[in-house]
């Protein structure tokens, strides 16, 4: 019968210890394995050898009845031998569901209306582990149930509370989500999305920055001040650090009205008082600073934490206490994108209004488009330390498309030099280029490739959207704000390496194809133009600062 790896095996007996669970149910449960180890860690141990002396309760279902044999009778209190359609309404309530390696049998909206049925079913998690690229698998021995339908990533997960862990298996893996059961119910409402009329007041306005590095959201929090300084408004930087040092990052060409060192161990509410709003930069500053007297608020543009993605097992209770403590805070939050309003929305129970970000149109819209002597040149963006960012998949499209017999140029603006294994194909890194000629390393491309597992916005795509390139990205959450498949560029699933591959193959065999994306993407650009956006903040700025919100 079919088996899964074994790979994952200590991954998840080490998540289901944390629920240190009296009940479990053992979905789908093959040959029995799980049975057979749950045994080992919870009974056997304690020389508690017969199903009477069992101190967990473990049941079991099992759809195909054929598959059954001596270890399901010895290891499980109970099995069920029938269609879980026909079961789960029966069923009592477990401390911990597992699901593991079923999910890829369902096809996407029977797996979710799975998901929130079995949720309903547990008291602590339900823990689900699903490949990341399920191989072709039809019935086996007679059993349909084999068939794989499915693939699975990050964003599928946007409506539930989760933490997730990805384990690499050779050139496959696993992903491993543990789902929490929601503390309330949660009634799901569209994202107010801002738009208000304008105001005239000017505004102090104090940025409370949470670092000085290279970031996308540091990025964005700078532009805000940049453009929120042009249209008269009085910016203050503050920043926790050396007060010789210097508050806002090198990398940056902006002047504000005044920059504040705030010293270690001293408080943010004697030096932000005098402000008119303040905005935080960080979810960590929002419990210090929900007690300052000025409007506060925060624009959260997602991280890893909020995604679940917390790869070490003892940090996830602190932190998860740590997030929920800030996000059920009663300081507004404002949301990149909606899926970031519906990820806080999940697992926090807090509505948050949707401002997306902006593109420079001083920077992106201004110019002709340039070509490459180098020929089909492909961009890359971001910073190769953050896994998430996916660019593993990246180069091994651009290894199997060269494999293929295409050719290309590859350039790579990056905040370091990476370290990656040698490539075949040529391969340039853009080690930190000045933020304003960043234009010219989009315009000199002909597609721009997006590998994110997960993003709240993804700004690069918009970015190479505006500047006339055409984009290849991932299904990541935050880019399906702007990117529409077919339309103004191609989405595949994340790290579908094969669907990758077929995307950059076909651009590159099509220069048609790929100056229409062009065309249509820099029109949706123009739609998310700092102008427009940058109107909504001040709206809502005045708004907060008036008590109107």
């Amino acid at each position: 019968m079919p088996t899964s790896w074994y790979q994952v095996i200590p991954e998840i007996i080490d998540q289901i210890l944390v629920d240190q669970p009296q009940s479990i149910l053992d979905m789908g449960i093959g040959f029995g394995k799980y049975g057979v180890l749950l045994r080992e860690v919870f009974d056997i141990p304690y020389e508690r050898y017969e199903k009477n002396s069992w101190s967990v309760k473990i049941d079991g279902i099992e759809g195909f009845e054929r598959y059954r044999n001596p270890l399901h009778d010895y290891a499980y209190n109970h099995v069920y031998y029938e269609s879980i359609d026909d079961l789960l309404h029966k069923l009592p309530v477990y401390d911990t569901v597992l699901l593991i390696d079923v999910l890829e049998h369902f096809e996407k909206e029977a797996g979710l209306s799975l998901i929130k049925k079995l949720l309903q079913h547990t008291n602590k998690s339900l823990l689900i582990s699903t490949p990341l690229d399920p191989a072709p698998q039809q019935e086996y021995m007679g059993n349909k149930l084999e068939h794989h339908k499915s693939r699975w990533s990050i964003p599928d997960f946007r409506s539930f509370d989760f933490q997730y862990k990805f384990v690499p298996i050779g050139e496959n893996g696993a992903h491993l989500i543990k789902v929490y059961p929601p503390s309330t119910q949660i009634k799901t409402t569209k994202p107010e999305i801002l738009d208000f009329p304008e105001r005239t007041k000017r505004l102090k306005i104090g940025y409370v920055l949470p670092h000085r590095e290279l970031t996308g959201g540091l990025k964005m929090l700078i532009q805000q001040m940049e453009k929120l300084k042009a249209r008269g408004h009085e910016i203050h930087a503050f920043l926790r650090g050396d007060p010789e040092s210097k508050v806002l990052p090198d990398w940056a060409a902006l002047a504000v009205n005044q920059e504040i060192a705030i010293p270690a161990g001293e408080l943010y509410i004697d030096y932000v008082e005098d402000c008119d709003i303040v905005v935080a930069g960080w979810y960590q500053q929002i419990p210090e600073l929900e007690c300052i007297k000025p409007p506060l608020f925060y624009w959260e543009q997602g991280h890893e934490s909020l995604f679940g993605d917390i790869p070490n097992l003892p940090d996830v209770f602190p932190i998860r206490e740590e997030m929920k403590r800030a996000y059920q805070s009663s300081i507004p939050i404002v949301s990149v994108s909606a899926f970031v309003s519906d990820v806080i929305k999940a697992r926090f129970s807090k509505s948050t209004a949707v401002l997306t970000n902006g593109v420079d149109s001083d920077l992106f819209f201004n110019h002709g488009v340039e070509t490459s002597a180098e020929g089909n040149v492909i961009l890359l963006v971001g910073n190769p330390a953050l896994r998430f960012k996916g660019f593993d998949s990246a180069l091994e499209t651009m290894s199997r498309a060269w494999h293929k017999g295409y050719r290309f140029q590859v350039n790579w603006v990056c905040q370091y030099y990476p370290q990656i294994r040698e490539v075949t194909f040529p391969i340039q890194f853009v080690i930190n280029p000045n933020q304003h000629e960043l234009d010219s390393w989009y315009r000199m491309s002909d597609i721009h490739l997006f590998t994110s597992m997960y993003e709240g916005f993804g700004m690069p795509p918009l970015e190479a959207m505006a500047s006339g390139v055409a984009v290849i990205a991932t299904r990541c959450g935050g880019v399906e704000e702007y990117a529409k498949h077919g339309q103004n560029c191609l989405l595949v699933e994340p790290q579908d390496i094969p669907g990758m591959t077929a995307a950059v193959c076909d651009l590159l065999d099509s220069p048609e194809k790929r100056n229409r994306l062009a065309a249509e993407g820099k029109k949706t650009a123009l739609h998310f133009s700092y102008d427009k956006i940058i109107a909504k903040l001040e709206s809502f700025m005045m708004r907060l600062a008036e008590d109107e919100v």
